[in-house]
């Protein structure tokens, strides 16, 4: 749960919030990779079953330790991110604001600029925007199309047909134990 909470979370700004992440995972990572080394060297020279018990009593141990650990860390990230700014400490200039680019703000696709008591205006495109500047891409005949279509068809509804017919044929004067079963005309 505790990673999953941090995985909805950082799409609210993936940029920002996946940087903390990767960083904090990284570091229980190369954790991880140390404590792996030092189960090894205490299991090492013991019995099978009580060198298996005590591997997986170091494993258990620290994933208990970082699920705990991650638990935190999901807690802060609300506290740092929250309320669309970056909590750096708690004076009064201890908040950075996030900024939305100015080109996205202004944008009518968007329509943050349109919105109004009312609700906000939606879906229609920018005539002098990006997508207006896409050049236009003519028509496929539908003809070719359609006639590869109705062939692939006809191809196929054919080897039905045909294959039908050849296994009741077959089926009907095989003997028994024959890989095809007559079961009706």
């Amino acid at each position: 749960w505790a990673f999953n909470l941090v995985n909805a979370y950082s799409d609210l700004n993936f940029k920002l919030i996946n940087g903390d992440v990767r960083k904090r995972a990284a570091a229980i990572e190369d954790e991880g990779e140390q404590l792996v080394a030092k189960c090894r060297s205490a299991a090492k020279g013991k019995p099978r079953e009580e060198a298996a018990a005590e591997l997986a009593k170091c494993g258990n141990e620290f994933v208990s330790a970082k699920v705990k650990e991650w638990w935190s860390f999901a807690w802060s990230l609300f506290g740092r991110y929250s309320r669309y700014g970056i909590t750096e400490n708690e004076t009064e200039t201890g908040q950075r604001m996030q900024v939305y680019p100015a080109w996205w703000l202004s944008s009518a696709e968007v329509g943050f600029t349109f919105w109004s008591a009312e609700g906000p205006f939606h879906g229609v495109p920018e005539v002098d925007g990006a997508l207006a500047q896409t050049p236009a891409v003519p028509r496929a005949n539908a003809a070719p199309v359609l006639l590869v279509a109705g062939t692939s068809a006809l191809v196929g509804m054919l080897g039905f047909a045909f294959g039908m017919r050849r296994g009741i044929r077959v089926g009907k004067s095989a003997a028994e134990g024959a890989p095809y079963v007559y079961l009706a005309e």
